[in-house]
Formats: structure tokens, sequence, C-alpha cells
């Protein structure tokens, strides 16, 4: 098991970073105002010294930089490796659309919610 996470170490890397990035931009306004502790967005805000939508901005394009180096390491994995590389890529995706619309984990009254009926409780037609 350990040579199969060390095999993979960048790939486990790219999808947490991912993971976490889609949560700071889905959840750091509410947290900000909990108090909590500051998400990549408030780093990048204060370091940059620049407005809340342009840390944002930057983000979102350290995610899509994220996603292209997945994709590469993803097609360049041993077959045999691949349902464990296509559970690394899940999780990424799983957080991506969690987060997309905003907190889809915390406050599950809206898209995301929508998301997982219609996923797994509504029959498709």
């Amino acid at each position: 098991m350990v040579d199969l996470v060390e095999a993979n170490r960048d790939l486990i890397y790219c999808s947490s970073l991912i993971t976490r990035l889609c949560n700071d931009l889905g959840t750091s306004t509410a947290e900000l105002e909990r108090g909590d502790a500051p998400s990549s967005i408030l780093c990048h805000m204060r370091e940059a010294n620049v407005s809340e939508e342009i840390a944002r901005k930057h983000i979102r394009g350290v995610i899509v930089k994220t996603w292209k180096k997945m994709n590469d390491g993803c097609f360049t994995q041993c077959p045999l490796l691949q349902p464990f590389v296509n559970i690394i890529a899940n999780v990424a995706r799983v957080a991506q659309c969690i987060y997309q619309f905003g907190d889809g984990f915390g406050v599950q009254d809206r898209e995301t919610k929508e998301y997982v009926l219609s996923l797994l409780i509504e029959p498709l037609l």
C-alpha cells in the first residue's frame, strides 16, 4: 500500500489541493464571518494586497492548473493502477461538484441537494 501511495504522490497532492481550494471558494465568506481560520482566498488577498474578487479568480486559476497537472498524471499511469487513480480523481470531482455553488456540504438546501436527489433518488427518464 505504501508503494501505491508513493507512486501516486503527485496525483494525491493534486486531488487534495483541488478539494481544499474548492472548499475555500465555497465556504470562505461564511468562515470569515464566523471568525474561522483564514482560507486560501484571504491569505492571497493579504499576500498580494488584492480584492476578494481577484483572489477568487486567482484560486480558480490554480484549480485549473492543478486539474491539468492531475489529468496528465492520470493518463501516464500503469493500467493496473487505473482503479486507484480513478478514486483519486473522483475525490476532486466530487469536491468541485459539492462546492461549485457555495457550501453544498454544510448548507444542504441548494443545488447540491438537487444533484444528489437526481442522482440517487429520482429515477432516470
